[in-house]
């Protein structure tokens, strides 16, 4: 039985059960619900905020006061989903021509109800920086593992930058209830407060029937930055946050080709160009799918172990491009891989570090004897759930992964000159 089969089983066994189907504590009675701060290519100058609400498109504004007082009114786009008998409004307000490192009050305002939502600007010329890093965060029946992970670790990072979650933010990416479950986790106390940099999972790709699915509530709840491509907006991107330039990547193509083909061939030619744009000292890739196959049945090489699909995709691309650090997520274990070339180790090429889950599945993954340097089996209930830190300054990127309680599991510092 491969993992697939087995997460579609325990998936339908609980809706059938009629487990899952509660509304999130909090969330009925509000107008204005879940409001995040997505990441855009500037988190100096710009940011992204977001909202929705249940039904229909309302009147709705958001207001910006500066610390002199000023204010000015943002009239949102509104996009309207109707899926899993559900209506959902999203609305959506793109702010420019900020003042770096400033502390802006917001204000959600839709009838009668606001709601504050404080801007915080990066410095320019930002030098270091630390951000939180979590991935595979869906959940079965309760979303409460990771909602009590995710408030210890931004009790214990108050200064994190930003958070990114690495794929499978929900279990199901059709289900409002799995995503109001998991936005009522990432939009309660300060996560809200700064910004979020999402990547899209397998999971994200699965319908109620746990086939294969367009992932259109995935892309109307994340405004991401601009990728200027034509068929696949929203589907990856890139920002940059101090000294590092981050590109965020799709490794959905078993899932999306026999929907919407074509997006490896788009995302490559995007790839080289982003990347060779750059000035940025550092190049980080976020993607979800690992280069390492594991025990996972690839289809495009006809095996499991050795480097995985998406690694044949990529892994020669990123030597070329002058990549320094790749983190995945996918196989909910942590694994730490050095630098991988094609089929055998090599000093040249990435760092290649796999980390999660932040939710309450976990895996028995076998360690690859040839790829792993520090294997970590966390099928263990005690120490599964874990996240990462991400500390960056123009000479240093130290990658820490914690597990839950925030003892380290491993440290890699990544130099170069000055």
């Amino acid at each position: 039985m491969t993992r697939r089969t087995f997460i579609q089983i325990c998936a339908t066994a609980l809706m059938a059960l009629g487990l899952g189907r509660c509304i999130p504590a909090g969330a009925a009675g509000r107008i204005i619900r879940y409001p995040r701060q997505i990441i855009t290519g500037d988190s100096a100058t710009s940011r992204t905020i977001m909202w929705q609400a249940d039904g229909g498109r309302q009147g709705a504004a958001f207001v910006l006061t500066a610390p002199d007082g000023r204010q000015q009114s943002f009239s949102p786009e509104a996009n309207t989903l109707l899926q899993d008998d559900t209506t959902t409004t999203f609305y959506t307000v793109r702010l420019s021509d900020l003042t770096p490192d400033t502390h802006y009050k917001g204000s959600i305002r839709m009838a009668d109800e606001t709601l504050a939502l404080p801007v915080v600007t990066a410095a320019s010329g930002l030098s270091s920086f630390e951000a939180l890093l979590i991935d595979d965060s869906q959940c079965g029946e309760t979303y409460e593992p990771f909602a009590q992970l995710l408030a210890k670790i931004l009790v214990r990072h108050p200064q994190a930058a930003f958070l990114a979650d690495i794929g499978d933010l929900t279990d199901n990416g059709q289900s409002a209830w799995h995503w109001d479950s998991f936005l009522s986790v990432l939009t309660a106390g300060h996560a809200k407060d700064i910004p979020f940099a999402p990547v899209m999972g397998n999971h994200e790709c699965y319908g109620l029937d746990w086939q294969f699915a367009l992932p259109r509530r995935y892309l109307a709840a994340f405004a991401v930055p601009d990728n200027g491509s034509r068929d696949f907006s929203g589907y990856y991107y890139s920002f940059d946050y101090g000294p590092a330039h981050f590109i965020v990547l799709n490794t959905q193509f078993e899932e999306l080709d026999g929907l919407k083909p074509g997006l490896l061939q788009d995302e490559l030619l995007w790839l080289k160009h982003d990347a060779t744009a750059t000035k940025q000292p550092w190049k980080i890739v976020l993607m979800h799918k690992d280069v390492i196959a594991y025990d996972e049945y690839q289809p495009g090489t006809g095996h499991t172990g050795g480097i995985s699909d998406v690694g044949h995709d990529f892994m020669k691309a990123f030597d070329v491009l002058g990549i320094d650090l790749v983190l995945t997520g996918h196989m909910h274990t942590y694994r730490n891989r050095g630098h991988i070339y094609d089929k055998t180790p090599s000093d040249h090429g990435p760092t290649y570090l796999m980390f999660g889950p932040a939710g309450n599945e976990r895996y028995k993954v076998p360690p690859d004897t040839v790829f792993d340097k520090v294997s970590l089996d966390q099928s263990d209930p005690g120490r599964y759930r874990n996240y990462m830190t991400l500390a960056v300054t123009p000479t240093k990127c130290i990658a820490t992964c914690h597990l839950e309680d925030g003892s380290t599991v491993d440290r890699v510092v990544l130099t170069k000159d000055a």
